[in-house]
């Protein structure tokens, strides 16, 4: 048998301890900072309902929806549609708001307005005295036909 000494050839085998140190410092690095990672939002969620059916519109309560081309959209309160537009809706607003205990208004859009006339027919709502606006986000959903049918 013989037997070569002195090493005159290439080695060609891989040196794996390198490497075998890097996987395990990577591996210790994410295990440390994979579960910083998971952050929980606090969210307040209400308490279920017991109510099962959806209530029907009352007669005071009032439903403001704002339909049409982007160009020039309609406002419906409560089913009749306000003439003059945004213009007229502050008074017609200030009107019915003012003997009520709740100034609470339900507010519909659809989606291909744009964002700014949303925004101005809320402010138009508020200036008339609204405390409060309640968004009704059920596409479907059609309050301006008789009946606030679906």
């Amino acid at each position: 048998m013989a037997m070569s000494l002195g090493g005159s050839g290439v080695k060609s085998d891989i040196n794996v301890t390198p490497f075998v140190d890097i996987v395990l410092v990577l591996l210790i690095i994410f295990m440390v900072v994979t579960p910083m990672l998971s952050r929980a939002l606090d969210v307040a969620v209400p308490p279920k309902s017991e109510a099962t059916a959806a209530q029907e519109v009352t007669a005071d309560q009032l439903i403001l929806t704002v339909k049409g081309p982007p160009e020039s959209p309609k406002i419906f309160l409560n089913q009749e549609e306000v003439v003059g537009g945004t213009d007229a809706l502050q008074g017609r607003i200030e009107e019915l708001m003012k003997g009520r205990k709740d100034k609470i208004v339900f507010f519909q859009a659809d989606n291909d307005l744009p964002y700014q006339t949303v925004v101005d027919v809320m402010d138009r709502m508020r200036g008339g005295g609204v405390d409060k606006i309640g968004l009704i986000t059920d596409e479907n959903l059609n309050v301006t036909a008789p009946g606030g049918g679906q």
